[in-house]
């Protein structure tokens, strides 16, 4: 689905297009068994793999100029992908039905963080919040048919990206960093928003989100020693915060589910690689495991040539030929060796009529010693062909007059 961007009011704040802000990955899926997930390389590109039922893709490239991680969800039956970019503006991309990722879309603005984004809940609502250059949250509702409805303050004093689901139909959450390294929440109610309100905690960056089911929150923050803490919310209230894993991680661990009963994190090590967890409701939680490194795979290099193996010769005539490879639409240099047999009389070469086959055959015919042409070659570059010669001799001065043809294989320089 096409989001017509709306043209913005610049918030407030200088340029910070030389820094990264929350430099995190993103997930998001549409149908169960599919997980997306973004990260933005070290020349700002974003990347995305995949898993569908057939595992995993490689990474590759879907563009931009990015100067912060990715956000990520899906909305209108396709994914939706969001950076700040080098002008500290919004851009936007998304999922196509060919499978490759729209062109980048500019939602001005200036954000001093990563965007956050989710569908509303019960509503065909898809909701935007940044940090501006003023460090208040704003927010924006991307609305059918009307398109987005332009940022607006929304207050606090922030000091990391935002987190943001809906669990319930017209409810929004947000979640940040306060001034004091604590989580902060504000909240839509479905008239009106709720002022910002402190549920402690020690965050290192932006926290991540997910309600998997309606009334079910879970939030993920990476905390003291670089560890994995969470704290849940359902009808029964605020869980407190808990360790969920002691392993370091460099970046926020982000979240996504594909089911009411599966959750699973993602978050980058120092070594850029990416970390995988997932968490299943009859068997908990897995560990970490190494998905490899945030690239796109080099290009395997191409398979050696194998020269082609001389034809077989039954010791008195032999084709040769140039050695390695002709040009296309060049001309072919070719020659008749001619060897005495053991036991046999050395053949007297009369004519030795030499040509290719096929679509724009060249014939060439030689009647004297030393039995060397150029013939026109009629292949295309990168392929190759057979040159032969039909050589007639005899053994003795008035002997008989013998025919034979020999062939040798060609290459054509690429």
């Amino acid at each position: 689905m096409l989001l017509t961007a709306a043209t913005l009011w610049l918030l407030a704040g200088g340029s910070a297009a030389a820094d990264v802000y929350d430099d995190n990955p993103a997930t998001a899926s549409r149908s169960a068994g599919e997980t997306y997930v973004f990260a933005r390389a070290l020349d700002g590109n974003v990347l995305e793999r995949h898993r569908q039922t057939t595992g995993w893709s490689d990474w590759r490239s879907i563009g931009g100029d990015a100067t912060s991680g990715p956000a990520a969800a899906a909305y209108g039956g396709t994914i939706h992908v969001f950076v700040r970019g080098p002008d500290g503006a919004v851009y936007q991309s998304w999922l196509q039905d060919d499978g490759s990722f729209h062109s980048w879309n500019s939602l001005g603005g200036y954000t001093l963080s990563a965007p956050a984004v989710t569908p509303r809940r019960g509503t065909p609502y898809l909701d935007l919040v940044v940090r501006g250059g003023d460090s208040q949250m704003y927010q924006q509702s991307y609305v059918p048919g009307t398109g987005w409805s332009g940022f607006a303050a929304i207050g606090g004093v922030l000091t990391s990206g935002a987190a943001i689901n809906s669990q319930s139909a017209g409810l929004l959450n947000i979640w940040s960093r306060a001034t004091d390294g604590t989580m902060v929440q504000k909240s839509w109610n479905g008239s009106a928003w709720v002022d910002w309100s402190t549920l402690g905690g020690g965050l290192i960056g932006a926290p991540s989100t997910v309600s998997r089911a309606e009334n079910v929150i879970n939030i993920y923050v990476r905390g003291a020693a670089d560890a994995t803490y969470q704290r849940s919310w359902s009808a029964a209230g605020w869980t407190d915060w808990f360790l969920l894993d002691s392993t370091p991680v460099a970046s926020t661990p982000v979240v996504g589910s594909d089911r009411p009963d599966r959750e699973y994190l993602f978050a980058r090590t120092a070594k850029n690689t990416m970390l995988y967890k997932e968490w299943n409701a009859s068997t908990g939680w897995t560990g970490w495991s190494d998905l490899g490194p945030v690239a796109v795979p080099s290009p395997q290099p191409p398979p050696p040539v194998t020269p082609p193996a001389p034809p077989a010769s039954d010791g008195e005539l032999n084709v040769v030929t140039g050695l390695g490879c002709t040009p296309a639409n060049g001309k072919l240099r070719v020659s008749i060796a001619v060897k005495k047999p053991k036991g046999k009389l050395k053949p007297r070469v009369s004519k030795i009529v030499f040509y290719t086959k096929g679509k724009g055959r060249k014939i060439r015919i030689d009647r004297k010693a030393p039995f060397v042409v150029r013939i026109g070659i009629n292949r295309p570059a990168g392929s190759t062909g057979r040159v032969y010669a039909r050589v007639y001799y005899r053994r003795s001065a008035h002997g008989k007059l013998h025919r034979k043809v020999v062939s040798r294989r060609y290459t054509v320089c690429r």
